[in-house]
């Protein structure tokens, strides 16, 4: 497969880098409410931004491994 474009990959690592930061916020949300609709929208925030991780780190992985995220 060949690899993509430089700013590709480089935007990729950010969507990924942000959608990290985003599902960390999501699971702060839900530890610190007790509102049960809250706790209904944190938990489908959490199940969509999983996704779209698991989508992105496939996409990174598919881009080679001089892309691929750090440890």
């Amino acid at each position: 497969m060949a690899h993509p474009p430089p700013n590709q990959a480089q935007a990729l690592r950010r969507r990924l880098e942000q959608t990290v930061r985003d599902l960390a916020a999501a699971r702060a949300g839900f530890d610190h409410t007790a509102d049960p609709d809250l706790l209904e929208y944190y938990l489908y925030e959490i199940s969509a931004l999983g996704a779209k991780h698991t989508y992105l780190l496939r996409q990174m992985k598919s881009a080679g491994p001089e892309d691929a995220p750090g440890p």
